[in-house]
């Protein structure tokens, strides 16, 4: 077996660089050519592990060459030599299925890496993709076939616009968990970033500030237009420049063609940006990512509304719970089993919807569900799984304080989460323990009704704590999330995570 002779693209590629980078996608014939050079590639290793095997043979047929090369043999005189028994060693190849797995996992990731930047796909990439494109080609790389490299292609021209409006949301919402709530996403004229620079007042590199200009720099020239320049650190560039070591902390300002950074003595940054037009453009993609249920929040409120609301949330507000979050939930309650003689425990979970969390919570207690949507409360019973389904809103509901949990995920747009909480809170004994899944903003939403309720949430000694972005967006929305955890009597508790 011969290897497949090597072929020319030089012609091919130098004007596919031109064609995928204005298209993000390479003519068929380059992909061919590509594909070729990979199979040819691999032919080379197959070829190379059959001569390994051929000269495993050879040194074999030579072991006994020596052996026979005198008709009888006196050890005393040859045991122990380490040059022969080095000499008479196995090459030991490895099976030729594993050599060849090895040859073809190196060979595709060096070849996805090229079609990568052949492309400028990284350009579409956010940190994230970026980041499992990675895992994937460190661990096990997709195979390079005409096919496969035409589907991965058309998958990011399909998911540029979600890619990149993720990235977006992404950026900001790494900056400051009040940018992960709905109002906070509504930045203006100025973004505050601390413990930028350190004492000597060069950079912090306790942090990662300096990624997160650079980010929203790129951001914001795509925002523009315009393609970013390759290797681009404009505003952190100036920043080096103009902040050397030795000059000690001071203020000073740096501008750049999207912001205006002012750094003060403590350390701190005040990032402005000077195109109000790329703001605008930046929250309404925004909105755009985050789908119905930021479009909600948005409705003028006025600053004293304390009432629940009257109207039903679009679509009743539900978005079902992921296993991931239903499992944090029940998780977090730490149900206790009955000892002798004690039933188990009872659980209440209302806006129920397809039961996610009950299911759970049913392999440890009683459980009672509460749903407004009559085609889920009649699939709840049907289960068999619960011990009183009704269908009916749950704000509609007079409380019966006979609860030793209630574990929760309420409609939250326009702080809706904040009234079915507080009406929950009314069905728990007197030590019961609620969990809530609520909506990222309730913890800085500046709306009377969630200043008031963070005030009896904090003279309860709740904890809040942060479900990991995009936990909802396997079941259609991107809003951020967290869980509430609180005892009705307001013990304090140790922390769970």
């Amino acid at each position: 077996m011969t290897p497949t002779a090597t072929l020319d693209l030089e012609e091919p590629l130098e004007d596919a660089n031109t064609v995928a980078r204005n298209t993000g996608m390479i003519p068929r014939a380059t992909i061919d050519a590509i594909v070729a050079l990979r199979n040819a590639a691999l032919d080379r290793c197959r070829f190379a592990h059959q001569k390994i095997a051929e000269a495993e043979d050879a040194i074999a047929a030579a072991q006994k060459a020596i052996m026979e090369s005198a008709p009888e043999q006196v050890s005393t005189y040859t045991f122990g030599s380490r040059a022969r028994n080095e000499f008479l060693a196995s090459l030991e190849p490895p099976h030729v299925d594993n050599f060849m797995k090895d040859a073809r996992e190196m060979i595709d990731t060096h070849v996805w890496s090229y079609i990568i930047h052949l492309t400028d796909m990284h350009s579409l990439m956010d940190r994230q993709e970026k980041d499992s494109m990675r895992k994937s080609l460190q661990s096990e790389p997709p195979e390079v076939t005409v096919d496969n490299v035409h589907a991965t292609l058309s998958r990011f021209l399909a998911d540029a616009d979600t890619i990149w409006k993720r990235g977006l949301a992404n950026t900001f919402a790494g900056l400051d968990r009040r940018f992960r709530s709905h109002n906070g996403w509504r930045f203006g004229s100025r973004i505050i970033l601390d413990r930028v620079f350190d004492e000597y007042g060069c950079w912090s590199y306790r942090n990662t500030k300096e990624d997160f200009i650079i980010d929203a720099e790129r951001a914001f020239f795509i925002l523009s237009g315009q393609t970013p320049p390759p290797n681009w650190y404009g505003l952190v560039d100036k920043i080096r420049r103009e902040r050397q070591y030795g000059q000690g902390p001071r203020q000073s300002t740096v501008t750049s063609m999207f912001f205006k950074i002012n750094i003060y003595k403590n350390g701190n940054c005040h990032l402005w940006f000077t195109r109000d037009d790329l703001v605008k453009k930046a929250n309404r993609i925004l909105a755009e990512y985050y789908g119905e249920v930021l479009s909600d929040g948005d409705a003028h409120e006025p600053e004293d509304t304390f009432a629940s609301k009257t109207s039903l949330a679009r679509n009743f507000g539900h978005y079902p719970t992921p296993e991931s979050v239903a499992r944090r939930v029940v998780e977090a309650a730490s149900i206790r089993s009955p000892r002798d003689g004690e039933s188990p425990s009872l659980i209440l979970e209302p806006s129920a919807g397809g039961g996610n969390i009950a299911l759970l919570a049913a392999q440890h207690a009683r459980v009672d569900c509460i749903e407004i949507q009559p085609h889920l409360a009649d699939a709840l019973r049907a289960s068999g799984c619960y011990r009183n389904v009704w269908t009916a809103d749950f704000l509609d509901r007079t409380p019966n304080p006979s609860y030793d949990y209630v574990l929760m995920n309420p409609p939250f747009d326009r702080d809706r989460d904040v009234d079915h909480v507080t009406h929950a809170l009314e069905f728990l004994k007197p030590d019961g323990l609620l969990i809530a899944v609520m909506s990222a903003g309730t913890e800085f939403r500046e709306t009377a009704k969630c200043r008031a309720f963070r005030d009896r949430m904090a003279k309860m000694k709740a904890q809040w704590k942060d479900l990991p972005i995009g936990a909802f967006s396997s079941v259609g929305t991107n809003v951020n999330t967290l869980l509430l955890k609180v005892y009705k009597d307001g013990r304090a508790q140790s922390r769970w995570w």
